[in-house]
């Protein structure tokens, strides 16, 4: 896919810098009106002009077409999220007047693709903005020398509408967040350069041959943490992933120069740190220094105004922990009758199939007579083992002669624990299938030690046999088995846990849909010894269902299984977040709005507040590459060991620790930017009126003293909030902020949170 310019305006500002806008077009490879006479050209039965392609190929010296720009030809914008320094997402546009001709006009340039069109703007020959022309907004006045109009934007924008693509929801494989930054400006449509200035460093990266570490390279997470909805595979906007990555690091985006830049914003009002480019694939291309600019600027526009900002009296970071995960991956065993993602079939014979069929009746042999058709296909086990003893209901045992007998088994996983010490979980089985029958299960724990490898989930019992209607792990597989417990694939077991369908219509033909459910709680101990949570791992297995009957006699009977789910329980003391905050000395009372993040450190400890643990298989908890938790930082003013959301936190305290001023005003400036201080120039003069009789005050010798004016705006440097730029009048009109950065007296909070109440 290739862009060609096809329309070119050039022209210059007042002080003769040459300025051009170029409009490509997808795959344009130049065309030619077909001309009937000398002024009629040859149209189509809509009345749209017929064009051909000349020769298939580009030549930019004649199939560039010179367009007329109004006295509006191109401004840019740069919009904040947030009409304040604090915004993160800072998004660009682009409008533009031309004057309609022949060969450019509205009707060749309509197009329902967003992408078709795309504009590049350049300053002094060097590339200023690039974006994607809108197709929503084409438009042009009905009158005598009609004038088009048109806005494009760099996209970013419709990111909110574009949910986070995530390959596979069922493999918690951690990515970097320069990975998910990619991912997410790859659907602008844009394949631009990505730079960034962020001293942020971790003591415990994984050290890197060839080059420094960086937060956005060595920082690994899970994509999982974006799943909204993850049945129907839904989630977060691309927009709002880049502006959760942007606030753990107390950053802005936008595009300035046609690239990419993430800034952290206290560097900027702080004047240097170090630019990391990357291509837009992520690749590190070049480590330098940022240059800061400071620009003046003096002949303020009247009707201008300073607004003073009240200090933030309170800031806060609340780190969402995210919902507690369920387990196993892929619980609905979605997929094919070759693959389950997150689920191993076993070689070489599977006893099953993928359906959207789902039983209603079956005849007395066990065969499916009459079924519902679902919207997707679910899991049905077609494989049976028969119980020659006579039951109702349940088997009269939960036992296999061949452990290795089970048609899939889930992707084994760290036991959620919140001490490694113990553990408790509901085991939940939906299903569908013939009363009489039953659906039949492994729940496994692997471990480390060679000798006590493997237990599994059985029913437990009592001196005389009985089931007490409590499960225990248990590493013996049957009676008098006395190890090692290492084999997990031949064998008899009894390790199994069996879930049989009621008859709940008093009718044995009739499926029933049935929720199943069990509690258990495990630890190490005297009765359970040797279970290790500290590394323990675990498995689930669907084996045959279990019918009644024998080898010649039993009924084959086919259930179905639509959800397996593991759901590890916290105690009523398990926290949804973490809170970081800082309250000023002074008394201040406007705080200034809650930063809520997705990802942060994993934090065992609280300050000045009630904390509690939270669970270790959090998705939101930040890693380096060897999968080591992040727990300690530094940034370049704070060389203070701290979890990073403390670290920002104090930035935005120390942005907002003191009332600001803040200007909208104009002012003359050839183009504009983002990252540079601004500063007024210089002052006006006045002389010192004695009298309303133009007395003045006059030195001994003679000399008018004069007083300066424009107090409020000595001295002080701001930084860039929004605004736009008239590059045809080198006129900029918007928002700056003033710099703040000197430390304030605070105190600092970090405590749990449980619900909306609980932050002060």
């Amino acid at each position: 896919m290739a862009y060609n310019t096809k329309y070119i305006l050039r022209y210059c500002n007042r002080d003769r810098t040459p300025l051009r806008v170029e409009i490509e077009v997808k795959d344009y490879v130049g065309e030619a009106f077909i001309i009937v006479n000398e002024e009629d050209y040859l149209l189509d039965s809509e009345g749209s002009y017929v064009v051909m392609n000349i020769d298939g190929t580009y030549d930019p010296d004649r199939d560039q077409n010179p367009i007329d720009g109004t006295a509006y030809p191109f401004l840019l914008k740069f919009q904040n999220d947030v009409n304040e320094k604090r915004g993160v997402m800072r998004a660009t546009y682009a409008d533009m007047q031309f004057f309609e001709n022949n060969v450019f006009n509205i009707d060749d340039l309509a197009t329902s693709d967003e992408t078709e069109l795309r504009v590049k703007f350049y300053y002094n020959n060097e590339l200023e903005w690039i974006g994607f022309v809108t197709p929503d907004f084409f438009n042009v006045a009905i009158e005598a020398n009609p004038q088009v109009n048109l806005t494009a934007s760099d996209r970013i924008g419709i990111l909110k509408d574009v949910e986070y693509p995530i390959d596979d929801y069922y493999t918690d494989s951690r990515v970097t967040y320069m990975d998910i930054l990619v991912k997410c400006l790859y659907e602008t449509g844009l394949e631009l350069n990505i730079n960034a200035i962020i001293d942020f460093d971790c003591l415990q990266f994984t050290s890197v041959s060839g080059r420094d570490t960086h937060p956005l390279l060595d920082t690994y997470v899970s994509e999982l943490r974006f799943i909204t909805d993850e049945e129907n595979e839904e989630t977060m906007s691309c927009y709002d992933v880049i502006k959760s990555i942007c606030d753990v690091f107390n950053c802005l985006f936008t595009q300035y120069k046609g690239e990419w830049w993430i800034v952290n914003k206290e560097q900027i009002e702080i004047g240097y740190g170090n630019l990391w480019t990357f291509d837009f694939e992520g690749n590190l291309q070049n480590v330098s220094t940022f240059d800061q600019k400071e620009i003046t600027f003096n002949l303020i526009d009247t009707g201008g105004q300073r607004t003073i900002i009240p200090a933030g009296a309170k800031n806060t970071y609340l780190l969402s922990h995210g919902d507690d995960r369920l387990y196993p991956v892929n619980r609905t065993l979605k997929g094919t009758s070759l693959e389950i993602p997150g689920w191993a079939r076993r070689a070489p014979v599977v006893s099953y199939v993928m359906t959207s069929n789902i039983p209603t009746e079956y005849n007395d042999s066990g065969t499916v007579v009459d079924y519902d058709v679902d919207s997707r296909a679910w899991f049905f086990n077609q494989a049976c083992i028969y119980d020659i003893v006579s039951w109702d209901g349940l088997p009269s045992i939960a036992a296999i002669d061949d452990q290795g007998r089970y048609l899939v088994q889930s992707q084994p996983f760290l036991v959620p624990t919140l001490d490694r010490k113990r553990m408790s979980f509901d085991l939940t089985i939906k299903a569908v299938g013939k009363p009489n029958s039953s659906i039949m299960l492994m729940v496994g724990l692997e471990f480390t030690d060679s000798y006590y490898k493997y237990a599994g989930l059985r029913t437990e019992s009592d001196e005389e046999g009985k089931p007490t209607g409590k499960y225990i792990f248990s590493f013996s597989k049957f009676g008098g088995d006395t190890g090692p417990y290492d084999n997990i694939t031949s064998g008899p077991t009894n390790n199994l846990i069996v879930f049989g369908f009621e008859d709940k219509y008093k009718n044995t033909d009739l499926a029933v849909e049935q929720e199943f459910k069990i509690s258990v709680d495990a630890a190490g101990g005297v009765n359970q010894g040797h279970l290790d949570l500290t590394t323990a791992k675990m498995f689930i297995r669907i084996y045959p269902n279990k019918t009644q009957g024998t080898s010649t006699t039993g009924y084959l009977t086919a259930n179905m299984i639509k959800e397996i789910r593991l759901d590890f329980k916290s105690d009523n003391q398990t926290p949804t977040g973490t809170v970081f905050q800082t309250k000023l000395d002074a008394k201040y009372t406007k705080p200034t709005d809650r930063i809520e993040v997705p990802f942060g450190d994993y934090q065992t400890y609280g300050q000045n507040g009630y904390f509690y643990k939270y669970r270790e298989d959090s998705l939101s908890i930040h890693y380096n590459a060897d999968g080591q938790r992040l727990a300690t930082w530094t940034t370049p003013v704070d060389t203070e060991s701290n979890p990073v959301l403390v670290h920002s936190l104090r930035q935005l305290t120390r942005s907002y620790g003191q009332a600001h001023d803040e200007l909208n005003i104009g002012f003359d400036i050839p183009r504009i930017d983002p990252f540079a201080k601004y500063a007024v120039k210089c002052f006006s003069d006045r002389y010192i009126l004695v009298n309303p009789d133009d007395d003045y005050l006059q030195d001994k010798e003679g000399t008018y003293i004069t007083s300066k004016i424009g107090k409020y705006l000595n001295s002080k440097k701001f930084v860039f909030v929004e605004g736009t730029i008239d590059y045809l009048r080198s006129h900029f009109t918007g928002k700056l902020a003033q710099v703040r950065t000197n430390d304030v007296q605070h105190q600092e909070f970090i405590y749990s949170y449980f619900e909306q109440g609980d932050i002060s």
